[in-house]
């Protein structure tokens, strides 16, 4: 992927416009809207803000059609540098991952409908799962990434208001006392355990699956069990029968299985 840079532009441009003097009638339509574009893009490369505002003031302009700004010198020295927010005369490039991100939003509508939060967020959970057995996998984290776009922006949650509750939830997390991280694990101090020991009753994978649709009782490598529904057309687990996959959420990594016990007998009156 070619990166354009502020140098690039300035040559580019040079380059034009020296051609475009040594031409009796200067450049041709399409190269004279290049040198236009070029030129627009090397303003916003170089663009300095001329006033500064945050989320809170932006979330005011929405909702009452006016906020605050400051002026860029100086800034504040109290101001949270995460929270100020540069504006521009001129409009600046979109950044990749802004590009990926529409593109993401688009494949997901065109494909999932118009669904809320709940699916990407279960797929989520899934998805973390998988990571965690291999952190390598970038594939796997750009799958977490997309989900969590696709969650906040079904939710209707901007990326002003994650930044707010982000900034106000490590306060919280700075007055915490957190135990000592153990064998590089901070967050959940397990320790690794031997594989566990399967009972009597479970029937392994590898001899024998469940009627399609059957609701079972699932048990994974990593010693989670589910109830969950088996979908004979994709050999997969699942905890809904008959969902999308966009609803539904994979129990992946399963080993065993076993049929539910028969539901109790209702009490004679």
């Amino acid at each position: 992927m070619t990166t354009i840079t502020k140098e690039w532009l300035q040559q580019t441009i040079a380059e034009f416009e020296n051609t475009r003097d040594d031409i009796p009638f200067g450049l041709n339509d399409d190269d004279a809207k290049i040198l236009i574009v070029l030129k627009r893009a090397l303003a916003a490369l170089t663009a300095e803000p001329v006033v500064w505002t945050d989320a809170e003031e932006l979330r005011d302009l929405r909702t009452f059609g006016f906020c605050e700004m400051f002026t860029v010198e100086p800034v504040s020295k109290d101001a949270d540098m995460y929270r100020v927010i540069p504006l521009y005369t001129v409009s600046q490039p979109v950044p990749e991952r802004e590009r990926i991100r529409r593109e993401h939003a688009e494949w997901s509508d065109a494909t999932f409908g118009d669904v809320g939060p709940i699916g990407p967020l279960k797929h989520l959970s899934k998805e973390a799962l998988e990571t965690a057995a291999e952190p390598s996998d970038l594939s796997e984290w750009a799958d977490m990434q997309f989900l969590l776009w696709d969650a906040q922006r079904r939710a209707g949650i901007t990326d002003e208001q994650i930044a707010l509750a982000m900034v106000e939830k490590l306060a919280v997390n700075k007055k915490r006392e957190w135990p000592e991280p153990k064998d590089g694990e901070p967050r959940l101090h397990i320790k690794e355990q031997s594989a566990p020991v399967i009972p009597d009753g479970w029937i392994s994978c590898s001899e024998r699956m469940p009627e399609d649709e059957q609701e079972v009782i699932v048990h994974n490598k990593l010693g989670y069990r589910y109830v969950s529904y088996f979908d004979e057309h994709s050999g997969l687990f699942f905890d809904m029968r008959g969902g999308n996959q966009m609803n539904c959420i994979e129990h992946i990594l399963v080993t065993h299985w076993m049929p539910l016990p028969a539901a109790p007998e209702p009490e004679q009156s």
